[in-house]
């Protein structure tokens, strides 16, 4: 059987949860299946460093606006070269690729994933592509909201790689934090941008601080918010008791030092990094906006997003009774197990072979879909 010939294009110079399950994507379907693989991206952007080690073909390009001539002239090229179809990992890199394919003369399927539970700014753009990845059911609810016919879109939940969360790196982020082995620890994930909520953490943490005043809390990552957190901490009179310690590699393989996790984002469309935290084994919190509330299900509790005396008093709750946490933990982690990058690859490629009229492992092809 021949390959199918799949080429990635992600435009983003950061490297965030979406560049990391691109990364994870593409390591996966290298190791377990017959796949040609390119990728288009930024150049010198961390995704770029991490796919090159992965034996795909990497066409690093200068990206400098969100329609660059040079990466449409790149993938236009790439195009003619005889790929069977191109997944566009981001709104930029969407647009790109149908640029290039107009540029091309050439056919070829675009399959756009869509990972964030917002209106889109250009709906028609999107409605080009022959299928689109919703991260969850918000995130596919928007996006009927807006026009896109249901039959192109498929639901595939983002992963988690169990692998790259062992071994355990105990005492790192209590380290980073300042916080003593005996304190009770609370800890937020996620680059420091107002959708993340962190705002609404610092706000839950003054209330709980009230009742535990040797609790401490931390907000791992980096951002546009950093300094206005900051300073919110310390007008809360939180300085010595809030740490924003910066963005901690590897950060799954240390989530245990916490006593609670926290996600409190104001729109999420799914939120790896709090799987990451359920599979450590850690007692999780989550916001109930977009996938999160997904994420939860019945199992785990989900606050109304920016209702601080809510949070605040899960918080509490949870670090008075240690029996309490324990089973939030074990709940988490049935849960987590769920979301593993080898479902998401599975139903990704199922989603390729159907889309490129390709055929399966049976060799009868799939009726192209548009």
């Amino acid at each position: 059987m021949s390959l199918l010939r799949v080429l990635h294009i992600d435009s983003a110079s950061e490297y965030r949860g979406g560049q990391n399950q691109a990364r994870l994507l593409i390591r996966a379907l290298r190791e377990t299946t017959d796949l040609r693989q390119g990728l288009v991206a930024s150049c010198g952007s961390r995704l770029v460093e991490e796919a090159a080690p992965l034996g795909i073909d990497v066409r690093p390009v200068a990206w400098q606006a969100a329609i660059d001539p040079r990466p449409v002239l790149r993938i236009r090229r790439e195009m003619r070269a005889g790929w069977d179809l191109v997944h566009a990992h981001d709104s930029h890199g969407l647009q790109t690729a149908l640029a290039a394919r107009m540029l091309a003369g050439r056919g070829v399927p675009i399959v756009a994933s869509r990972r964030v539970a917002i209106p889109m700014r250009s709906p028609s753009t999107w409605r080009r592509a022959e299928a689109i990845i919703a991260v969850s059911e918000p995130v596919r609810s928007m996006l009927r909201a807006q026009g896109i016919d249901d039959a192109r879109i498929r639901v595939i939940h983002s992963g988690v790689s169990t692998e790259e969360l062992a071994p355990p790196l105990p005492g790192r982020l209590r380290e980073a934090a300042s916080v003593a082995p005996d304190m009770p620890f609370v800890g937020a994930v996620g680059a420091l941008t107002r959708e993340k909520g962190h705002a609404w953490f610092v706000r839950a943490a003054a209330q709980v601080t009230r009742e535990f005043p040797d609790a401490r809390f931390a907000v791992f990552g980096e951002g546009p918010e950093r300094q206005a957190l900051v300073r919110l901490a310390a007008s809360l009179g939180l300085q010595d008791r809030v740490a924003f310690p910066g963005r901690i590699e590897q950060i799954g393989r240390s989530l245990a030092d916490l006593d609670l996790f926290v996600m409190p984002s104001l729109s999420e469309g799914l939120g790896t990094v709090a799987v990451e935290a359920m599979l450590a084994g850690c007692p999780v919190v989550l916001s109930g906006a977009g996938g999160l509330a997904e994420l939860a299900g019945n199992e785990l509790p989900a606050i109304p997003p920016g209702d601080v005396a809510a949070l605040a008093a899960e918080i509490s709750r949870l670090l008075a009774d240690r029996a309490a946490r324990s089973l939030l933990a074990k709940r988490a982690s049935a849960r987590g197990a769920q979301f593993t990058v080898e479902r998401m690859m599975h139903a990704t490629l199922d989603l390729y072979r159907k889309v490129a009229a390709f055929p399966d492992e049976t060799g009868v092809p799939h009726p192209r879909r548009g």
